[in-house]
């Protein structure tokens, strides 16, 4: 048994390796590649914009459309019109993911920045484990991370999720090695803020372990990120403590915490079984205490920042908490072998931690082992590896937009506006925007601007569009065939052809 132990730990560097490969594989070849809802248009065109330098796009028709409100009627989803720049509107979201991506559309790889961030937490984690526990832990536990259903869910996506565990996992790892560099973990930190503004409060976390070495290196660390993020957020939305997404007394309410609890608990449960309660207990029966409860008080953090929040109804909104999974993850790990080995009475290492024993050795290649399949089957039944072919319909609808309609094109539609607007640089006009008796007043406009509307409406669209506009407008019923159909769920109208098509 002890030669397995023995060999086990000499691979078990390989085996992390190995699985942080397949995070990569996985968000490659799953990955669904597309600028679809608001939050990966978002993202996705605020890259665009800083490969370019710039943070605004340029949009004069806002200041001379006769209707009301008309500056958020030509805002595609995952924008705002800019506080600060009259005529012209910005991404919401954070600058971190799109700073990263923005050198990588250069070379066209801009899609693959979260697989990379993906493999880099998933290594992270093993180093991580290691580091609290021993090799056995942590190649058990980056097996687990890169098993997660919710990292596998939002591994697929261009979004912030596994890019701010990655960093976050970086920041620990630079604070608590053996050699600690809390400058460099700073600097992390400043990254990950600038991924999660909001998580800003687990800096002090690290500040803390940190009190009596190097803080003041740690803190200067931060400072970067800092400044980046309140010069950014100064010239898009015109304050440097503003944010895209709104005031955070509309975003955080004490009122959201407990139906929030009771969600994240039940869909942690549900998703990855009860055993991540286990990480309570690891700072209690760890060798290396003061950095297991670095990493529970980073994870416990990050769960009750996200209390407050907007309450949603899918499971899928535990992506919120993934900066907490992989510190859940290894300190449950740990915790599992520091039992086995009390049971089976082993001995201490020369570096005075306590290794797992051949037994827990075995104990955890087990666990990792169902538990990761488990785990895999949840996300397939929860449909993680289904987003690839969701999505497609946005990226059909954004290259049909810029393949196929006439170069002055300028496009009606909702769903589709963060796509359209990223794939095809085409004018977008949100019709939910629109009163009723703006949608021909607004049509007419685009017309005598040189400007041809076209509607790209989704199936799932079609009777909110009718119930809004067919008493007040003759197209607003939709009652003409659409020159094409995009995806078998998208219909584009040409307004033009409904006058023709009840002349006949």
């Amino acid at each position: 048994m002890r030669r397995v132990d023995r060999f086990i730990r000499s691979v078990a560097p390989s085996v992390a390796i190995a699985a942080a490969i397949a995070a990569f594989v996985v968000g490659v070849r799953w990955g669904t590649d597309a600028a679809g809802g608001s939050d990966s248009s978002c993202y996705l065109n605020e890259a665009r914009l800083f490969s370019h330098f710039t943070t605004h796009i340029e949009q004069p028709l806002a200041s001379v459309a006769p209707w009301p409100r008309a500056a958020w009627t030509f805002t595609p989803a995952g924008h705002l019109p800019s506080p600060s720049h009259a005529n012209a509107i910005v991404p919401m979201c954070p600058p971190g993911l799109p700073i990263v991506m923005a050198p990588m559309r250069w070379i066209h790889a801009e899609l693959i920045v979260v697989p990379l961030f993906g493999a880099l937490a998933v290594w992270l984690t093993f180093v991580l484990g290691r580091h609290i526990a021993d090799e056995p832990t942590g190649a058990a536990s980056a097996v687990l991370l890169a098993c997660s259903p919710i990292f596998l869910y939002q591994i697929v996506q261009p979004m912030t999720d596994v890019p701010a565990a990655a960093w976050w996992l970086l920041v620990v790892v630079l604070a608590i090695g053996d050699e600690p560099r809390p400058f460099a973990a700073g600097l992390a930190a400043s990254m990950a803020i600038l991924t999660r503004p909001n998580l800003l409060p687990l800096a002090l976390v690290v500040g803390v372990y940190l009190a009596n070495r190097s803080v003041l290196r740690f803190f200067a660390g931060l400072i970067p990120g800092g400044v980046v993020l309140a010069l950014l957020n100064w010239r898009m939305y015109g304050s440097p403590v503003a944010s895209g997404y709104g005031s955070a007394g509309d975003l955080f309410q004490l009122a959201n915490a407990a139906p929030n609890l009771d969600r994240y608990v039940r869909w942690l449960s549900q998703t990855h079984t009860p055993i991540l309660a286990l990480a309570f207990a690891a700072p209690f029966v760890v060798a290396r205490r003061a950095e297991a409860w670095v990493a529970l008080a980073l994870a416990v953090g990050t769960v009750l920042l996200y209390l407050p929040y907007r309450v949603f109804d899918d499971w899928w909104y535990i992506r919120f908490l993934l900066p907490a999974m992989p510190f859940l993850i290894v300190l449950s790990v740990a915790t599992i072998s520091r039992i086995v080995e009390a049971i089976g009475g082993t001995a201490r290492t020369s570096r005075g931690a306590a290794p797992s024993s051949a037994l827990s050795t075995v104990v955890l290649i087990v666990t990792a082992s169902v538990l990761g399949v488990w785990w895999v089957g949840i996300a397939r039944q929860r449909h993680a590896f289904d987003l690839r072919a969701w999505e497609r319909h946005f990226v059909d609808a954004g290259r049909f937009a810029r393949d196929k309609l006439p170069p002055n094109a300028a496009v009606v539609t909702v769903k589709h506006s963060g796509s359209v607007h990223y794939y095809s640089q085409r004018p977008t006009i949100a019709w939910d925007t629109l009163d009723p008796a703006s949608l021909d007043r607004a049509l007419d406009f685009l017309r005598e601007r040189g400007l041809v509307p076209m509607l790209l409406i989704d199936a799932e669209e079609e009777a909110p569009f009718r119930a809004r506009f067919a008493g007040a407008s003759v197209i607003g019923g939709l009652d003409w065939p659409p020159v094409a159909r995009v995806a078998r769920t998208v219909h584009v109208y040409d307004p033009a052809d409904r006058a023709r098509y009840w002349s006949r």
